[in-house]
């Protein structure tokens, strides 16, 4: 599966911020995998490509934390 940067660019103009939303996600569908916990477990796909899919299709949510939302 090749997703292109016109891809990404629809849904975040920032390709590294993309990226990063799309490994977090990934790591998360393998963890899901490992506790058999969601319907992502049940699929054969790698977890990169599927979190690939799942950002081009606005499936990945994310926003961006100011530092200040950080500190409590």
């Amino acid at each position: 599966m090749i997703i292109s940067i016109e891809d990404v660019w629809k849904k975040d103009h920032n390709k590294y911020r993309a990226i990063y939303a799309m490994a977090k996600d990934a790591e998360r569908i393998n963890l899901s995998r490992k506790d058999e916990t969601e319907e992502l477990a049940e699929t054969d796909e790698k977890v990169t490509v599927l979190a690939m899919k799942r950002f081009k299709e606005g499936k990945v949510k994310y926003r961006i934390v100011n530092p200040d939302e950080t500190e409590s």
